[in-house]
């Protein structure tokens, strides 16, 4: 997003470098099915403690683990004085061949026959219970009116956003199919009790062009501290959400996405919106969108051509113009 080498020449390889060793020093082999596992983790959902191959954290693991790999050639080619200070000081050349070793060794949990992907070895085993009580619940946390932690952690509930927050940061590794169907089973299990899940599932609603529930759910999370009957606020405003309901706005109804190191604009506004306008800084360059239900236009302030991708077709706005896509 940024294009910052400097940064990255002085921090973020060796910060990419460094997780991806860290990851593979996590990993567990296990012996009677030949793979590698991540143990006793707690992921994203926090109703699910000391739990097993996580698939969030082991998707995101070797997510990691990929880049160290990547990173290292590219360096070792295109940067030899600074791969010879990380190799030093990271022992690169030995780590790097650990982690090309496991890496197709690590556990991904796979669709089943349904195309739901396990949140971890036991939650698609775990009693399901009617959540309805609960979704519709005033305040956060009611659950544990009825329930302790032990026993919610036996249970198919899910605090916050977790495989869907998987589908949404890596989404190019799952198809339509697989993102939907996960969407719906596990937003029926999430009583988003962290005002982080709201922002995360209104997004993927989104994209799966279900408007009218990304736009409840968007509506939820701005007045999560400004409600009539919350809460949730008694200790502070939920600053991190906010970033959230940005997200929404940019992200979702916006449709602006990095993928493999590309612009990509997929504006989708619910009914409920009639335009939404927006700056965007990308690598030094300042992009200000105006977005209807008509046409995205694209202003471009800096001083590059940029390129950007729409619905699989490449555009570019030239520096001090714009572009209006109908």
């Amino acid at each position: 997003m940024t294009g910052d080498e400097d940064f990255m020449d002085k921090f973020g390889y060796e910060i990419l470098l460094d997780t991806g060793i860290f990851w593979a020093s996590r990993l567990q082999w296990n012996e009677n099915k030949k793979q590698y596992h991540i143990n006793e983790v707690i992921g994203p959902d926090e109703y699910k403690e000391h739990i097993n191959n996580d698939a969030f954290t082991n998707y995101t693991a070797y997510w990691c683990m990929e880049n160290a790999i990547h990173y290292y050639h590219l360096l070792k080619e295109d940067k030899p004085v600074i791969f010879s200070t990380l190799n030093t000081l990271l022992n690169l050349d030995t780590e790097i061949k650990e982690l090309e070793k496991k890496l197709p060794l690590i556990y991904l949990p796979q669709p089943n026959e349904n195309n739901i992907i396990p949140q971890d070895d036991t939650y698609l085993s775990l009693q399901d219970i009617d959540l309805t009580k609960y979704k519709n619940q005033e305040h956060v946390g009611s659950i544990f009116l009825d329930y302790n932690l032990s026993q919610v952690n036996k249970m198919q509930v899910s605090k916050q956003a977790s495989i869907v927050m998987l589908m949404y940061l890596l989404e190019h590794k799952f198809s339509p199919e697989v993102k939907m169907a996960n969407f719906l089973y596990y937003e029926s299990r999430t009583l988003h009790d962290s005002s982080l899940s709201l922002s995360t599932h209104a997004v993927l609603a989104n994209d799966l062009d279900n408007s009218a529930l990304s736009y409840h759910l968007y509506r939820q999370a701005a007045t999560i501290d400004l409600g009539l009957n919350m809460k949730s606020s008694d200790h502070g405003i939920h600053s991190a959400s906010l970033g959230g309901i940005w997200q929404i706005i940019v992200n979702g109804f916006g449709g602006i996405r990095m993928v493999g190191g590309k612009l990509r604009i997929e504006p989708k506004l619910p009914k409920e919106i009639t335009q939404i306008e927006y700056p965007l800084l990308w690598r030094g360059n300042v992009l200000k969108l105006v977005v209807n239900h008509q046409s995205t236009v694209v202003h471009n302030y800096g001083p590059d051509n940029i390129t950007f991708l729409h619905l699989n077709k490449k555009y570019q706005v030239n520096s001090n113009t714009e572009v209006t896509i109908d």
